[in-house]
């Protein structure tokens, strides 16, 4: 029995389907790779970024709180001087 005459161009566009398959596998996975440190580097830059404005956020309170002693600290310096002046 004679091989047919396209077998052999079968085994070849068969051989090369499997590279195309096996090839965009590859890339799949590469690029879910390539998106998933993308995504964990951003969660990351995320973390941090909440966590300096937990700080920022902080500090302001303890401004305000150091302000707001201050000027109660004003307001008593203010009366004396008061009183001083009543008693001229």
């Amino acid at each position: 029995m004679k091989p047919h005459p396209l077998a052999a161009l079968d085994r070849t566009v068969n051989v090369a389907q499997l590279f195309t398959l096996i090839g965009g596998l590859w890339w799949l996975g590469s690029e879910v790779g390539r998106r998933d440190f993308q995504l964990s580097n951003t969660v990351g830059r995320v973390e941090e970024l909440a966590s300096i404005v937990q700080d920022l956020a902080k500090a302001q309170i303890a401004n305000a709180t150091a302000d707001a002693g201050s000027q109660r600290e004003l307001d008593a310096l203010r009366a004396r001087i008061e009183r001083l002046e009543e008693r001229r």
